[in-house]
């Protein structure tokens, strides 16, 4: 489930602990806002991953310093942050592109967790690797 954000701070605390931030920017007297609002929880529900991705909600009307930061123009719109900084933006109710961002930022997070977890090998003089104990000793000799 998404997080209502309730002051600037509450959302750069949210921002800056997680490297990608989907951040719902609405306004509670948008029709398009509510008819989206059950996709973007669906999508919240499926996508969260803790530490990496987070989902968040900024009612424009409530938090305008946070709208304003990001120069929200039209509701709903939907920004994806990458270690605070804007990566994408979807403007209205628009389920395949805000699916289609929230997907790239899971791959993303998905791509750098399998390079992340692939420790390097270490240098050897020679590659020694699939060699019996006596060819490698015979390859160390003079």
């Amino acid at each position: 489930m998404p997080t209502e954000i309730s002051a600037p701070l509450h959302f750069r605390t949210l921002q800056s602990s997680n490297t990608y931030l989907i951040v719902d920017f609405y306004a509670t007297w948008c029709p398009p806002c509510k008819t989206i609002a059950p996709v973007f929880n669906q999508l919240a529900s499926t996508y969260s991953v803790p530490g990496k991705i987070e989902f968040a909600k900024v009612n424009v009307d409530e938090q305008r310093e946070i709208a304003a930061q990001y120069g929200i123009r039209a509701m709903p719109t939907f920004v994806v942050l990458k270690n605070g900084e804007p990566e994408e933006t979807v403007e209205g109710a628009n389920p395949p592109a805000l699916k289609k961002a929230i997907e790239k930022a899971a791959d993303d997070v998905k791509n750098s967790a399998g390079v992340a977890q692939e420790a390097p090998k270490p240098q050897s003089e020679e590659n020694t690797e699939g060699l019996s104990m006596l060819e490698r000793l015979r390859i160390k000799r003079p």
